[in-house]
């Protein structure tokens, strides 16, 4: 049983690295979505610049999680925690948090 559930596992992740479109397409300021957010909007708007400079600036997703982190923290205090992936679960209660994608990258801030 432990086994197939291994199998699933690794198959999910082989097909969540298989998008592969072009940078220029795929990881733009314009195709950011917020799925859910609390925030006011001047903030969603911050966030969504940051996140652009962040998808130009960083080549992984840890680096993009830090830069949204260290930059949120700089600018509005407080202790903000960032993930960001293709492929994970989350079940949060947060003060203030946005949750957004841009083509196959899932981001959520929160604190």
């Amino acid at each position: 049983m432990l086994a197939i559930a291994r199998k699933k596992l690794s198959i999910r992740r082989k097909e969540s690295r298989k998008w592969r479109e072009p940078p220029e397409k795929a990881l733009r300021f314009e195709n950011v979505i917020i799925q859910e957010t609390n925030l006011p909007f001047e903030q969603v708007e911050e966030s969504k610049k940051m996140l652009g400079d962040a998808l130009q600036l960083c080549g992984i997703e840890n680096e993009i999680a830090s830069f949204m982190k260290r930059k949120f923290d700089a600018k509005y205090g407080g202790h903000w925690q960032c993930v960001v992936g293709r492929n994970f679960g989350s079940h949060l209660d947060p003060i203030q948090f946005i949750h957004f994608t841009v083509s196959k990258i899932s981001v959520i801030l929160f604190r």
